[in-house]
This record gives C-alpha cells, sequence and structure tokens, in this order.
C-alpha cells in the first residue's frame, strides 16, 4: 500500500508538535510511526502560548479561504488545548524548564498554503477505518464524536457508522417515520436525527476524517418489520433462528415483492443524502437462503417465473439496491459475500470489503475490485468474550479468542498478494461489533488496540517489530488515559517501568 498524501491541517499541526517537543525519548512519543521520518539534533521547546500563523500565498476565492480557515482554527484550537490539558504521563517522563542557551523556544509557527484555490484533501486513495456497531447497543452523539477525536490522534481517515442493523433502527426517516418509531430501542431518547448525522459529519471532516454510512440489505433487516412488517421474510423465527439468520433475530428484505423495491428506491436516497461523503456502504452479507424459500411470496414468484431462483432473486434486490445508490450519486460499497460467495454483477466501481481470509482478498482484488481488509481473524475486537446467546455454556463463540494488539499487530493485509494485487488493496479497517459493547466498556475495547491497526496501515506492514513497537504504544496509552478515554492497560506498570516481561527464548 502506497503512502497517501495527507493534507489537513490538523496533520500538519500534529506533525509540528511531534517534530519540536522533546517530552523524552522522541521515538517513543510518535505512533502511529510514519513510513519515513527523520528527527534533528537540536531540542526546540514548545509552550501553550506559542502563536501559529497561516497564510495563504495564492489568490484563493472567498468560500474556500473560508473553509481553509475554519479548518486551521479548528486544528489551532485543539492543538493549543492539548498543550495545556495534558494531565497524565508515562512514568517515565521527566519535565526540565530549559535554562540553557542552546534549549531554544519555539515561539512561532507559521503555516503557508501555495495554492489556496484547492480544497483540503480527504483522499479516498488510502483508508484506515475504524468500524463502531451502533444498531446491536446505542451509542450517543457524545459517544460517536469522542471516538472519532481519538481516531484523529491515531492518523484514522474513515468511520465506518455501522448505523442499523437487525436489532434496531435508529435512523429517523422522514419518508419512513414508523422505520425509528417502532424499530429504535426508544423512540425518543435513542435514535439519530438527520441534524445528529450532520453535526458528526462536520465534526469529522475537521479533522480530516471521512464519515461512511452502512445501511445493510437485504439481510440484517429484522428492525424494519416493527413498522413495516410486509416487506420482510421469516420474521424473528425461533427456536431455529439459526437456519434463517447468522444471529437473532432473523428477517431479510421480501425480494418477491414489488413494495420492497418502492421502499429500497425511496428510502436510500434520502439516508445517503444525510451524509456528504461519496462512498454508501449497501451491506450484502450472511444472507439464508432457507429465509426466502419458505415464504409464501417467494414461492408464488418462483412458480411463476420459470428460471428463478433464489439466488436469481438475490441478483435481482442487490441490482436495484446497487442502481439505486448509483443514482444517489453516491458509490457504492459491500461485503465479501456479493462477490465471493454469489458472484454478483457487481461495479468494478465499487469497493469491497473483505473480513474473512486471506485467500478471500486474492479472490477480490483478482477479479478487478477495490478492497478494504477488516479480518474477523485478527482485527475483529469484539472477540474473545465468549459466545453471548444466553444458554451457551461452553464460553466460547466462533471467532473467539480474544485478539491481542500483538496479534493485530501481526496482520499483513496483503500477504500473498503480488505487487499489482496489493495495489488494489486500498486500506484496512478495525471492527467494534456491539453485541457485547456498549458505552460502558467500548473505549477499553477499541484502544489501544486500534492504535495497533492504525499503525500497521500507516506504516505499511513489513517491518514491523513487536519488542520496539510496545514501549511507544505503552506511552499512547498513558496519553489516551490522560485525554480521559478508558484505554485499557497493556501489562503490570511494573513491566513499563522495568521491562523484562517477555516470554523465554526456549
Amino acid at each position: 500500500m502506497k503512502m497517501l498524501k495527507r493534507q489537513n491541517i490538523a496533520s500538519l499541526l500534529l506533525l509540528y508538535f511531534c517534530t519540536f517537543v522533546n517530552f523524552f525519548n522522541f521515538t517513543n512519543a510518535l505512533w502511529p510511526i510514519p513510513q519515513q521520518w527523520s528527527n534533528g539534533s537540536s531540542t526546540l521547546v514548545l509552550y501553550p502560548s506559542v502563536e501559529i500563523k497561516l497564510t495563504i500565498i495564492s489568490p484563493t476565492s472567498e468560500d474556500l479561504s473560508i473553509k481553509t480557515k475554519k479548518i486551521f482554527n479548528s486544528a489551532k484550537n485543539r492543538f493549543q488545548q492539548y498543550l495545556i490539558q495534558e494531565k497524565y504521563v508515562s512514568p517515565n517522563v521527566k519535565f526540565n524548564i530549559p535554562t540553557h542557551p542552546s534549549k531554544k523556544i519555539l515561539q512561532l509557527i507559521e503555516i503557508e498554503v501555495y495554492d489556496g484555490n484547492s480544497e483540503l484533501e480527504l483522499g479516498v486513495n488510502e483508508s484506515y477505518c475504524l468500524l463502531l456497531d451502533t444498531s446491536r447497543n446505542y451509542y450517543s452523539i457524545d459517544d460517536i464524536l469522542k471516538t472519532i477525536e481519538i481516531m484523529s490522534w491515531n492518523k484514522m481517515n474513515v468511520f465506518h457508522w455501522h448505523i442499523v442493523d437487525a436489532t434496531s433502527w435508529p435512523v429517523v426517516s422522514k419518508k419512513f417515520p414508523k422505520l425509528s418509531e417502532k424499530g429504535a430501542y426508544d423512540p425518543k431518547t435513542m435514535i439519530y436525527t438527520k441534524q445528529d448525522i450532520r453535526i458528526v459529519d462536520e465534526y469529522a471532516k475537521l479533522r480530516g476524517i471521512r464519515v461512511v454510512p452502512e445501511f445493510d440489505m437485504p439481510g440484517h433487516t429484522h428492525s424494519i418489520s416493527g413498522g413495516y412488517p410486509e416487506l420482510i421474510s421469516c420474521i424473528n423465527e425461533q427456536p431455529r433462528w439459526d437456519l434463517y439468520a447468522a444471529e437473532p433475530p432473523s428477517g431479510q428484505l421480501n425480494p418477491a415483492r414489488k413494495e420492497t423495491y418502492e421502499f429500497i428506491k425511496t428510502l436510500i436516497p434520502e439516508m445517503a443524502s444525510y451524509f456528504s461523503d461519496k462512498y454508501y456502504h449497501a451491506g450484502g452479507d450472511e444472507i439464508k437462503t432457507k429465509c426466502w424459500e419458505e415464504d409464501e411470496y417467494v414461492k408464488k414468484y418462483l412458480s411463476s417465473n420459470s428460471g428463478s431462483s433464489t439466488e436469481t432473486l438475490l441478483a435481482k434486490i442487490i441490482d436495484e439496491i446497487q442502481n439505486t445508490v448509483i443514482s444517489a450519486h453516491k458509490i457504492p460499497m459491500f461485503w465479501q459475500e456479493t462477490v465471493a460467495t454469489h458472484d454478483l454483477n457487481i461495479t468494478k466501481d465499487a469497493i469491497i470489503q473483505v473480513w474473512y481470509g486471506n485467500d478471500t482478498v486474492k479472490n477480490v482484488v483478482n477479479k478487478g475490485y477495490k478492497t478494504i481488509v477488516g479480518s474477523a481473524e485478527y482485527w475483529y475486537l469484539d472477540c474473545g468474550h465468549g459466545g453471548w446467546v444466553g444458554n451457551n455454556i461452553n464460553g466460547n463463540s466462533w471467532c473467539d479468542p480474544y485478539k491481542t494488539w500483538q496479534k493485530i499487530y501481526s496482520f499483513n493485509p496483503i500477504n500473498g498478494l503480488t505487487d499489482d494485487e496489493a495495489k488494489l488493496v486500498i486500506g484496512g479497517e478495525a471492527l467494534l461489533w456491539s453485541e457485547q459493547a456498549d458505552p460502558n466498556n467500548f473505549e477499553q475495547l477499541l484502544w489501544p488496540r486500534s492504535s495497533a491497526v492504525a499503525e500497521v496501515l500507516w506504516s505499511g506492514p513489513q517491518g514491523l517489530n513487536v519488542n520496539e513497537a510496545l514501549p511507544r504504544l505503552h506511552d499512547l496509552r498513558f496519553r489516551l488515559v490522560g485525554r480521559g478515554v478508558k484505554a485499557e492497560p497493556l501489562q503490570p506498570l511494573w513491566c513499563v517501568l522495568h521491562g523484562g516481561c517477555d516470554m523465554p527464548n526456549s
């Protein structure tokens, strides 16, 4: 994966911060470490009173100038706030106020924008993503904004908002108001309005982060059935839900009813309009054909249409979803099943997200698709807490064991690919599914393990070493805690202070 050109002001300010502040050991302070970097031999001390000045050199339109200055001022204010409010540091850190003339105080940082007519790039050439599932358990807008803020500290640039699923539909729709009225956990307090989403979108944009929504269809759609039951097949089949869905509650959009297609054509453009990003994740994963095989409308359709099958019905409804996304001026994203399992007619402009198997990555890129990798074997952060279904006494789940930061850090998403194949892997993703996560514990599950994902993607997977990374990750974790993040510890404090806590060589 090539190194992305990063042109947001926040990154520039952080670069200055890392260059000029000599907290302790410079290399310990930097995470994620770039593919190439160098440091000088002199020391500059940076105080909160430092002046940060922006100059736009070339002529620029008034609108672009206002946008640029807004982004700059937002980043500048955050930067100076961090200098003032840093409360907790690594126990290895010792601060000394400089008295020697060789230690110069940096009083001014000047940033010059040479091409004021160009908008700051929120590039999609490479994606360093984090998925948060806000359907299985609800997260407030404040929870989401804080997560995006922490992402920016880790150079992550895409917030994949898995905003609805089988369990709940918290997004308010004017076209279909009963979606949230009947599908949200609480239709007044556990919802996301269009204004809420715009707040998240703008907040992320000011930090160089894109917000990509996911409205998964045709599977994982039980939450639609509360308000519009006529659109859904196999609604909450019990007790053998496993025959109809990957997990309870079961329910899939009914591909044999014309009302379903009218729903798709109306809903997707409305939901797409809530978000500014050009990509729209349409799901397409974990379809259970038995759900449709036992549906009376589907049976009638198949008997009336010679040569039809549940597979052709799947192709039909995915075509409708894809065409509607494109008509809404968005580029579709889908999960791997659409091309690796079902070989559907997905546009080559789409991005395919692979969640299982390096062999699947190779399969997808060989079909010519750009790919984002979020491996369940390595980067599913919810794994390791055992089975969550109520009567599971075995204590295990399908994706155990727990993914330690070392396991996460060891993953190479382009392993086994040729150079040409690897060029189609445009990024990767840390994923937190929320069956056993909610606002009370999700920060511990995300951080600092997502930081390990960020460095694999930012630095490139080759040449990474857990022994070199551990001291830096410790320091990052202390800084996260100092900023109010409930980041989990990596080791006992004794190991941080003294070392010597590695596995012995056999």
